[in-house]
């Protein structure tokens, strides 16, 4: 018989909510396997739930949107009535307010709607850590191009301009001169304005403008489960310039001992300080080996998206990430893994021009490359793709996930199997937005 988180009630068939899922199905489906090894069954709340969802495991998906807050928490009261809610989890940023909301609600586990807060503003994160000044780069709060040329007098170049609640690597702009500054203003006033993305819907028109952190870019993944913090790793990350598009993620990182001692610190230091409690978290920082300091980007109340969770961990470690999710949600601590590392890792699939995917050849040859795990498709051949600074994320087509006994090894099997992938483009249409459309191998 599972084990019953504080929520469950006994003899009721018991459920974990869901808040929203990752797009791609070889991301999502995992956290439903998850819940179902960990002994419940999945209420799907999102926008959109998508088709081919594992019936199986489902009790129930509804379609509402999670920032109508009246029709949301209805819907919340309603689910409660029906089933045993275990615990309240959120795979995206844009879930992570409102699960909170609903596992308060509930009287779950669950990191609180104030935290969660801080977790989805980048400058109140900031504010909150202002007191330590040594975990933070220099940074300002920006609304009008004014503030912005102000700002730089007190932050100095090279900056980086982006949104307060950015995602996924949504409107970065790396400013080195006076003259980057107005038109990065322009478009992310754009991203960010009335007619923007609806990612940005509590924060229309809010920008954080802060220094350019050198040094070496990694992620961290872990938990917080009553007040103890749990890391499960640290991620070696790759990005492009200048838009700073995540490329590739290596777990284990390769970070020497006092690197990683370094990162590991800041991380319990940021999650403590910003009152983090019951959650997962994937924090981002920067480690400069010259000084031998890490500072922070930013941290997120949730698993980290782009495979991590869903399978670099696991991978590496032998234990899944998404079932210690379950297990933190549900009022239960994390299992640590007890065993060596193997090593796994992910690199994308860019498209080389705007227009529209025709077809990307080379698959069988990249799914023999030995190591290789899954290739995984983004876009549909027809899908009209734009580039950064049109749109931040239609860019990459697919990705490789591979596994190996060394960095080195998964490294050079990311290299062979995406060398073998051959994206080709036509010319497409203007004004069509990007499909998301996944299929994976």
């Amino acid at each position: 018989m599972p084990e019953l988180g504080p929520g469950a009630r006994p003899g009721a068939r018991s459920v974990v909510v869901f808040v929203g899922l990752r797009k791609n199905p070889l991301e999502h489906r995992p956290a439903f396997e998850a819940a179902h090894r960990e002994g419940y069954a999945v209420v799907l709340l999102a926008a959109r739930p998508p088709a081919g969802l594992p019936g199986a495991l489902l009790a129930e998906a509804r379609a509402v949107d999670p920032h109508d807050t009246a029709v949301f928490d209805a819907v919340v009261d309603e689910i409660a009535v029906r089933h045993s809610v275990a615990g309240v989890v959120t795979w995206s940023d844009a879930g992570v307010e409102p699960a909170a909301r609903a596992a308060r609600r509930l009287g779950l586990p669950g990191i609180t709607p104030a935290a969660a807060r801080l977790a989805r503003n980048k400058y109140l994160m900031r504010q909150a850590l202002s007191g330590q000044p040594h975990l933070i780069p220099r940074y300002a709060r920006v609304r009008t191009l004014r503030d912005a040329e102000q700002a730089l007098e007190h932050v100095g170049f090279p900056a980086v301009l982006k949104p307060a609640a950015g995602s996924g690597s949504k409107g970065i702009f790396l400013l080195r001169s006076a003259g980057d500054l107005p038109p990065a203003f322009a478009e992310l006033d754009r991203l960010t304005g009335a007619d923007g993305d609806s990612i940005f819907r509590n924060d229309r028109g809010e920008l954080v403008l802060e220094e350019l952190l050198g040094g070496s870019e990694h992620s961290v993944e872990g938990f917080v489960h009553r007040g103890e913090v749990t890391v499960c790793g640290i991620t070696d990350k790759t990005t492009t310039e200048p838009f700073r598009l995540e490329l590739a993620h290596q777990h284990p990182s390769a970070l020497p001992p006092a690197a990683a001692s370094a990162v590991r610190a800041l991380t319990r230091e940021v999650v403590v300080a910003l009152g983090f409690d019951d959650c997962a978290f994937h924090l981002e920082c920067m480690y400069d080996e010259e000084t031998g300091t890490a500072r922070l980007v930013e941290v997120a109340a949730r698993a980290g998206g782009d495979f991590i969770g869903s399978h670099l961990v696991g991978l590496a470690s032998g234990v899944p990430f998404h079932e210690n999710v379950i297990r933190v949600a549900t009022g239960r601590a994390p299992r640590v893994p007890d065993r060596p590392p193997l090593h796994a890792g992910l690199r994308k699939m860019m498209a080389p021009a705007a227009g529209k995917l025709v077809r990307v050849d080379g698959l069988d040859t990249a799914l023999g490359v030995t190591g290789v795990q899954h290739v995984v498709l983004d876009r549909a051949p027809g899908t009209t793709v734009k580039l950064p600074p049109e749109h931040f994320s239609s860019s990459a087509v697919g990705a490789v996930i591979a596994t190996g006994d060394s960095a080195e090894s998964v490294a050079n099997a990311l290299r062979a199997a995406t060398d073998a992938l051959h994206v080709e483009m036509a010319p497409g249409p203007e004004g069509h937005a990007p499909g998301e459309a996944s299929t994976h191998g």
